[in-house]
C-alpha cells in the first residue's frame, strides 16, 4: 500500500472527508456492512482486505498530497474490488475511472497509479463475487475484469491528456490483451456442444465489461475500445457484438442492480449468500432455503423481497427461478407456517396468485432448455421464438 504523507491536515473529529471524498474509514466500514465475513476470524488472507484493514494509516484531510491521493485511490481499488459483486457496491467507481485520475495530471504519481492499477490483474475476486465464468484454457472471466478495464481506461485517458505516449501504449496493451482474453473465452465456450447456459453467463459478463470500459474512456470517440457491443467480426472476432446480441434478445431484463435484495441484511452475512449471474437462480433459491445462517423470519424477509421484485420488475425471470428453487427446497414450501407468519398480507396474497404460481411451475430444466435453445437460434440467424 502507498504510504501517506506523515503530516497530514487533519479535519476536526467527526469530519472523515478525504479532499472532498468520502473518508478512509468510512470506506472501510461500507465493505464491512455488506461483506462482513471478508473481517472475520480466520477469513482468508487478500491483498484488497489488507489494504482496507491499513485503512486508519490514511488520515482524512482537506488537502491531500499527491502521494497521499495515491494511497486513496487503492484504498478505493480495494473498497471497489471487495464490493462490486456483493449486494450494496461501494460508491466509488468514478473516482477510480476518472477524478483520481485526473486530479494525478501533472504529477509524478500517475506512474505509480498505473502500477496500481496493472495489480488488479493479480487480485482473485472468486472470495467476493458468485459470477465467475471459469473457462478452461483462458481462466476465470467475471465483470471485475471489467472494472479493472475501466479504472485501466481513466489511466489512458489521464496519460493521453498528460500526451505520454509510452504511458499510453502500455494501457493500450493491457486493455487488448484483457479484451483478447474475454474474446478467446467466448469463442471457446461458443464452439463446445451444449455449453449454451455458461455462453449466456459470459455474454452477461462481457456485455457489462464492453459498458464498463466505456465509461471508464468517459464516452470519447475510440475507435479501437469504443462502442465494442455494435463491432463487426474485424473487432475481437465480433465476440462482444454476439455477445451484446445475446444479452439484448435474453438477459437484458434480468440486468438490473437487485435493489429489492438489498433490503434483507441477512443476506450479506455469509459468502455462500452472495447472488450468482442472472436469471440463473434456482440453486441460490435452493442455498438461501437450506442455509443455516438464516432464521425462519429471515428467510421469509428474502421471499417478501423477491416477491416485491417480481412485481415491480416486470419482464425478468430471475426472481422468479430464485422462488421456484425456495419452494422446491423448502420441506413446505413458500406457504409453510413458519415463514407465512412473517409475510405482509400483500406477499401471502401474491404466493397464492395464479400468475405467480404458473411461473414457479415450470420446471428448472424446462426454462434453461429454452433459453438454450432460443440462443442457438440467435446465434445461427434464426428469429427467437
Amino acid at each position: 500500500m502507498a504510504e501517506p504523507a506523515a503530516h497530514a491536515a487533519v479535519l476536526p473529529e467527526g469530519r472523515g472527508a478525504f479532499g472532498g471524498f468520502i473518508g478512509p474509514r468510512t470506506l472501510r466500514a461500507q465493505v464491512e456492512n455488506t461483506a462482513p465475513w471478508l473481517f472475520a476470524p480466520g477469513a482468508p488472507s487478500l491483498p484488497y482486505v489488507a489494504i482496507l484493514r491499513g485503512a486508519d494509516a490514511l488520515e482524512p484531510t482537506a488537502a491531500p498530497t499527491p502521494a497521499q491521493r495515491t494511497a486513496y485511490f487503492e484504498l478505493c481499488l480495494a473498497a471497489h474490488f471487495a464490493s462490486a459483486a456483493t449486494w450494496v457496491p461501494t460508491d466509488v467507481d468514478t473516482k477510480i475511472r476518472r477524478a483520481l485520475w485526473q486530479e494525478a495530471a501533472g504529477t509524478d504519481e500517475l506512474p505509480r497509479m498505473r502500477a496500481l492499477a496493472h495489480a488488479l490483474r493479480g487480485w482473485d475476486p472468486v472470495p467476493v463475487s458468485a459470477r465467475v465464468v471459469q473457462v478452461p484454457s483462458v481462466g476465470a472471466v467475471s465483470g471485475h475484469d471489467g472494472e479493472r478495464l475501466a479504472v485501466l481506461a481513466g489511466g489512458l485517458v489521464a496519460s493521453r491528456a498528460a500526451h505520454d505516449a509510452a504511458a499510453c501504449a502500455e494501457l493500450e496493451h493491457a486493455i487488448d490483451t484483457e479484451l483478447s482474453r474475454e474474446a478467446r473465452a467466448f469463442a471457446a465456450v461458443e464452439r463446445e456442444r451444449g455449453a449454451e447456459l455458461e455462453l449466456l453467463r459470459l455474454a452477461a459478463v462481457l456485455t457489462h465489461n464492453a459498458g464498463d470500459l466505456g465509461q471508464g474512456l468517459g464516452g470519447a470517440a475510440d475507435a479501437r475500445f469504443g462502442e465494442l457491443a455494435r463491432g463487426g467480426p474485424g473487432r475481437y472476432g465480433g465476440a462482444f457484438a454476439r455477445a451484446a446480441l445475446l444479452y439484448r434478445e435474453l438477459l437484458a431484463a434480468d440486468g438490473h442492480r437487485n435493489y429489492p435484495l438489498r433490503k434483507p441484511r441477512a443476506l450479506r452475512r455469509a459468502r455462500a449468500l452472495l447472488l450468482p449471474l442472472a436469471p440463473f437462480l434456482d440453486e441460490w433459491g435452493e442455498g438461501v432455503a437450506r442455509s443455516a445462517e438464516l432464521d425462519h423470519r429471515e428467510r421469509a424477509e428474502v421471499v417478501s423481497a423477491l416477491v416485491e421484485g417480481c412485481r415491480k420488475l416486470p419482464g425478468q425471470s430471475a426472481y422468479f427461478r430464485a422462488l421456484a428453487g425456495l419452494e422446491r427446497a423448502l420441506p413446505r414450501g413458500l406457504g409453510a407456517p413458519e415463514l407465512a407468519q412473517h409475510y405482509p398480507v400483500s406477499v401471502r396474497r401474491e404466493l397464492r396468485s395464479a400468475g405467480l404460481r404458473k411461473r414457479l411451475a415450470v420446471r428448472r430444466e424446462s426454462f434453461e432448455a429454452s433459453l438454450a435453445k432460443r440462443a442457438r437460434e440467435l446465434l445461427r440467424g434464426a428469429p427467437a421464438r
